[in-house]
């Protein structure tokens, strides 16, 4: 009696699966071809792609098969139109805007802060001084997301306090 799982009894339900012999599959093999599960027919094994995974360590499927079905079953994503790809803008997102501006900053459509003067007190950034920030000087209402001013950290500071009553 053979054990459960030997290679006799995979060989035998190999070649019992695709209907032919034990000996005519082990000719085939021996030739130096593999059977192709997707077109179902033999091929030389250099048209299977590696797969350590299995025991023989190719794929079940030739290269040809795989490539057809992928072709079968690819769906193109739509397209956006073109311009701008943004998320939908909402409303009051302060961590959005700030997020928008600098990819603005990042793509070149702005220019850094500190390569312009603080709008409120005329400073220009040097090196070593306080740096510049951009203020979202209208709120962060979704149409002024991109509604910004260059100004320095002072002049951020007061701005934000005198609008939330503090000065």
């Amino acid at each position: 009696m053979k054990p459960v799982g030997s290679a006799a009894g995979a060989l035998k339900a190999a070649a019992t699966r695709i209907g032919i012999t034990v000996d005519e599959y082990q000719a085939h093999i021996a030739a130096g071809r593999k059977w192709c599960t997707g077109c179902k027919t033999w091929h030389p094994i250099t048209a299977f792609r590696r797969d350590p995974s299995r025991t023989d360590g190719l794929s079940a499927r030739c290269q040809e098969s795989r490539n057809s079905k992928a072709r079968k079953d690819y769906r193109p994503r739509p397209r956006p139109a073109a311009g701008r790809r943004f998320v939908p803008v909402r409303d009051g997102d302060q961590k959005q805007a700030r997020r928008r501006v600098n990819h603005l900053v990042d793509v070149g459509l702005l220019p850094p802060p500190n390569t312009l003067p603080c709008t409120d007190c005329g400073h220009t950034w040097q090196p070593g001084q306080k740096r510049h920030e951009y203020d979202h000087h209208l709120g962060y209402a979704a149409q002024h997301h991109e509604h910004v001013e260059p100004v320095c950290t002072d002049c951020h500071t007061t701005r934000t306090h005198s609008r939330k009553g503090i000065y």
